[in-house]
């Protein structure tokens, strides 16, 4: 299960909890939720104050606990920041201008969307190995400049970055936003990346994405 992120209501949290009741009610073996890494292993105490992460945990929770004494077993899978994220429209400039401002050269975890359709398939066609797990995800852990140096050696460019200011403002505008950048910096995810790849030998790193499934050209 997968939702869209609303920060203005609790759609995100009454939807999902919603729904794990409804898979229990008609029989569902094995619920995969696709929620948020909030710091690796702190995840199920961490909620974070950010108001999506904070949805996502309370699902968790939910889950966990109506699961029991239930024939339904479940998978949590924690992915941390998208590379989908990465983007030549104006939102891509924001997500890299951000990162830039924010995390001052701390390193930042990502992760391809198709890899967590890897782990989601992994889940089901393994659930003697994910059966009531949790696993946070994540395919690389970069600075800004490490991920600029990559970015301009495979596509001859520099990284699109747009005015700080209006960044600023719409950081202070959108709580989600700044909140997020700046648990980013102070707190971080913290997924176990060689482990996530021992799991799955493919799993791509940031310049993998850029040639394979990016909307930028390569060289």
């Amino acid at each position: 299960m997968k939702q869209t992120t609303n920060p203005r209501n609790d759609d995100e949290r009454r939807q999902g909890t919603a729904l794990i009741d409804e898979s229990i009610k008609h029989g569902v073996k094995h619920f995969v939720y696709s929620s948020v890494d909030r710091g690796g292993e702190k995840s199920d105490r961490n909620p974070t104050a950010i108001p999506h992460f904070i949805f996502k945990h309370e699902i968790e929770k939910h889950l966990i606990e109506k699961a029991k004494g239930t024939d339904m077993q479940w998978t949590i899978l924690r992915p941390v920041a998208f590379f989908e994220n990465f983007t030549p429209d104006y939102f891509g400039k924001v997500f890299t201008t951000a990162w830039q401002m924010t995390l001052k050269g701390k390193p930042l975890q990502l992760i391809a969307t198709s890899d967590i359709g890897f782990f989601a398939a992994r889940a089901f066609m393994n659930t003697g190995e994910s059966k009531n797990r949790a696993f946070s995800l994540a395919g690389d852990e970069l600075t800004f400049e490490q991920m600029s140096e990559i970015f301009k050696d495979l596509t001859g460019k520099n990284v699109p970055t747009t005015f700080r200011i209006p960044v600023w403002l719409m950081m202070a505008a959108v709580k989600d936003l700044g909140v997020m950048f700046r648990w980013f910096r102070d707190e971080g995810y913290g997924a176990d990346v060689p482990a996530v790849k021992r799991l799955n030998p493919s799993l791509k790193t940031f310049g993998d994405w850029l040639k394979e499934d990016s909307q930028f050209e390569t060289l």
